[in-house]
């Protein structure tokens, strides 16, 4: 089950819009905290819809959280290309 950054991109805004109440236009590189106005419980609203669509683990660098979207869907692909490999 091979994803698309585009597939990848429209569940990420599904969710931002749905459980994380972001009603700003989203792009890739729309920022987290700046343009959709994330605090740490949107972040982690993100990341546990996220996790749980796909079934995966979202790891990133504590040193270097996602700061855009678009760093979000590296994480997803990353993930989710970990996880196929893992099956």
């Amino acid at each position: 089950m091979s994803l698309s950054r585009e597939q990848l991109l429209a569940e990420t805004r599904r969710v931002l819009k749905s459980s994380c109440g972001v009603d700003e236009e989203i792009a890739e590189g729309s920022r987290l905290g700046e343009d959709l106005r994330l605090d740490s419980v949107g972040m982690l609203s993100l990341a546990v819809n996220l996790e749980n669509r796909y079934r995966i683990r979202l790891v990133d660098d504590p040193a270097s959280p996602p700061r855009t979207v678009g760093d979000v869907l590296d994480l997803l692909e990353r993930a989710v290309l970990a996880s196929e490999g893992s099956s």
